[in-house]
C-alpha cells in the first residue's frame, strides 16, 4: 500500500459568521405573520438588528413585547442599539466574537 500526501493547495472554505448572519429590518408593520416570521429567522441563528421608526408607538410595543418573550423563551439577549432600533438574539449571539465587534463600532 501507497501512502498519499495529502495536497497543499487545499482552498479552505470560509466560516460563516454570526456577523454574516445579521438580518436588518425596518419594520413596516406589526403583522402577526410578519412578526413570526422574523422570529422563526432568530430563532434559526439569524440576530435581528429592528428599527421601530416607521411603526406607531402601540405597534412598537406590541413588536417589542412579542419579540422579549421570544428572547425569553430562547434565553436570547436584546440590545438596545440607538433610540428606536434594538438588536434581537439568540443565547449564541456572543459564541465567535463577530457581534462584539460590531456593537463596539455603531454603539460607541
Amino acid at each position: 500500500m501507497s501512502k498519499r500526501k495529502k495536497s497543499k493547495n487545499v482552498v479552505e472554505e470560509p466560516v460563516e459568521t454570526t456577523y454574516d448572519k445579521l438580518v436588518f429590518e425596518k419594520l413596516s408593520s406589526d403583522d402577526d405573520y410578519y412578526l413570526t416570521a422574523l422570529a422563526d429567522q432568530m430563532i434559526a441563528g439569524f440576530p435581528l438588528i429592528l428599527n421601530f421608526e416607521p411603526l406607531e408607538i402601540d405597534q412598537a410595543n406590541k413588536v417589542i413585547a412579542f419579540f422579549s418573550g421570544v428572547v425569553y423563551a430562547i434565553k436570547g439577549e436584546i440590545v438596545h442599539i440607538q433610540e428606536k432600533v434594538f438588536l434581537f438574539a439568540n443565547k449564541d449571539v456572543y459564541k465567535d466574537g463577530s457581534i462584539e465587534g460590531f456593537l463596539k463600532e455603531i454603539v460607541e
